[in-house]
């Protein structure tokens, strides 16, 4: 089913892109948030492979930030990650190591570790 209009979760995420480009960084958890909205909106739709995008650029957009200072994002970050490897796992995709190793260090979470193993072809 194509969509004529935007959803709300898609005018927001577009919203929030601005945020970031005429503001910088301060908004990226704001479009990460948008980000990690649009995903479950998607999935409900059952529009997996959007939603793993979604989902992937959620944790993107985060771990800079995350990286550098965890505390106070931590909690976002933590439910970016369980979309975005859920989603991997329902689609049979292998969630990116390189960009979920040092999320799962600084969160110190063994199962972000555990659902990035070689299970999957």
């Amino acid at each position: 089913m194509e969509q004529s209009s935007p959803t709300a979760a898609e005018t927001e995420v577009c919203e929030a892109r601005r945020r970031v480009e005429d503001a910088g960084n301060a908004y990226r958890p704001a479009l990460a948030a948008a980000l990690l909205n649009l995903s479950r909106d998607y999935e409900a739709l059952d529009r997996t492979s959007d939603a793993l995008a979604a989902a992937r650029e959620s944790v993107t957009v985060l771990a800079d930030g995350f990286l550098a200072q965890p505390a106070p994002l931590a909690d976002a970050m933590r439910a970016s990650v369980a979309q975005y490897v859920a989603l991997a796992q329902r689609t049979r995709s292998k969630p990116d190591a390189a960009l979920l190793a040092p999320i799962a260090q600084a969160l110190g979470d063994e199962i972000v570790a555990a659902d990035t193993s070689d299970d999957i072809p």
